[in-house]
């Protein structure tokens, strides 16, 4: 028996074993990320040795060598100038020697940069890899949370589910209500005896939420906003299927906001990478490549395209810098004076301040992305997947079993594709796919059919 949400993360990580070339993207990714953050730990154990002096420089290069590579690909394969990262139908060793080529010219790079352009492609990363990784975390986990509701639809809205709904909803926003209440309230002023708790996870609780209380203060008060948006939403879609959304995505976003909450407040020395940090840093990104795989699998699906590499290349540029930097703020503020000064990590006048901010900007941006990704989902995108999920597994919809809603919008894209117009008459589905294409016959004069996966390129 398979389980819907676990069986789509399971089959979306299953593209990146595929094809040889994923594979390759997956290997790299995985060396880099590893180097960097065994290597910064490295450098806090053996600051103001010789040593330090080598893993300062093999962390430096290899490590922004990484990020470099899949920043390239990104780029080549988002600009449409993809004979230049690899040749479709190109043998094996010649994509290798591409891809090697590629990671010397990055490495080349790693090097030129900090030559010439000292602190500033750490601040290039910065902006671009470690603030975009944790809005692509908080935008994944949004849209996962959303769709995981659609298991269920285009099944009418009834009271079992409107109930069910408005259990989970109300749940979601006490989650909530509790943590605005504590992170303002309760805990700076130590009520209930809530101080010797907090005192086991850290002596200096008191002092973390000090140091950014006004950005604590903001994300608590995105947490409100998104509560009540959520609130009103429901109300809104109380009598539809899209009310089950609201109330998944509400409990989600209060966990993990709690989460990035107590953080915070349990943050002491030394710093750097502990194993919470580790195993929920691979779990966003065991999220975020499952989600990308599910893209890509739909993508090849629609347009038949083989060559879908830019969602797998952003990823892990977006994750490989996000380390990359992460692993720099984390050895700099535990020690390691001499990463510190390599990457100008010294201008940063109050270094506890900076790695505490590690968790305060999650904590901001989960509840603002949550925000905008659920009311683009209710309002442009729910109609569309469901519609679409309709006809790739050959359902109906039925007014009498969908929402009213999405029977309407049903039959305004029938229209648009051509279906009003009777069979045998031009222009019928003249903008669908041929439902036979992946069929082998007699008729076919192009050769055998090839499905996803199939590499002709290794």
């Amino acid at each position: 028996m398979k389980i819907p949400v676990l069986s789509g993360i399971v089959e979306g990580l299953k593209v990146f074993f595929r094809t040889k070339r994923y594979v390759a993207y997956t290997t790299v990714f995985a060396a880099t990320t590893f180097l960097a953050i065994f290597v910064s730990g490295l450098m806090t154990r053996f600051a103001g040795t010789f040593i330090e002096v080598i893993l300062v420089n093999f962390f430096a290069y290899v490590g922004a060598a990484g990020t470099i590579y899949f920043m390239i690909g990104s780029l080549l394969t988002g600009l449409k100038l993809d004979k230049l990262w690899i040749k479709r139908r190109g043998r094996g060793r010649w994509n290798e020697l591409m891809g090697l080529t590629w990671m010397v010219v990055s490495f080349a790079a790693a090097v030129f940069l900090s030559i010439l352009f000292g602190p500033a492609p750490l601040i290039f990363f910065a902006m671009v890899c470690w603030v975009g990784w944790i809005a692509f975390q908080a935008y994944l986990s949004s849209r996962t949370s959303l769709r995981i509701a659609t298991i269920a639809e285009p099944k009418k809205g009834g009271i079992a589910i409107g109930l069910g709904s408005f259990l989970i909803l109300i749940i979601g926003i006490g989650i909530i209500a509790a943590e605005i209440i504590s992170a303002l309230i309760i805990f700076p002023n130590n009520l209930f005896g809530v101080g010797d708790f907090l005192s086991g996870l850290s002596v200096n609780w008191m002092d973390n939420l000090a140091t950014h209380l006004p950005f604590i203060t903001i994300a608590m008060g995105l947490l409100g906003a998104f509560a009540l948006i959520s609130f009103f939403a429901f109300l809104r879609y109380s009598g539809r299927g899209a009310a089950l959304n609201i109330s998944l995505l509400t409990i989600f976003i209060g966990i993990y906001s709690w989460y990035f909450l107590i953080n915070i407040i349990r943050r002491s020395q030394p710093f750097g990478f502990d194993p919470t940090d580790v195993v929920m840093t691979l779990f966003f990104l065991v999220y975020a490549m499952s989600g990308i795989g599910r893209t890509i699998i739909e993508e090849v699906e629609e347009s038949r395209s083989r060559l879908v590499d830019f969602g797998p290349l952003l990823t892990f540029f977006l994750a490989s810098g996000y380390v990359f930097v992460d692993s720099i703020i984390a050895a700099s503020t535990g020690g390691s004076t001499l990463i510190a000064g390599w990457f100008q990590t010294d201008l940063i006048a109050d270094t506890y301040a900076a790695y505490l901010f590690r968790d305060v900007s999650k904590l901001v941006a989960f509840p603002l992305v949550a925000i905008f990704s659920s009311l683009y989902y209710l309002l442009f995108q729910r109609k569309e997947r469901i519609i679409e999920k309709a006809e790739m597994e050959g359902d109906e919809i039925d007014p009498g079993e969908a929402d009213e809603d999405i029977v309407e919008a049903a039959k305004e894209a029938e229209e648009e594709e051509g279906r009003a117009i009777p069979k045998g008459k031009p222009g019928r589905d003249l903008t669908r796919s041929d439902p036979d294409r992946l069929r082998v016959d007699d008729s076919r004069r192009l050769g055998s059919s090839r499905r996803y996966g199939d590499d002709d390129e290794e």
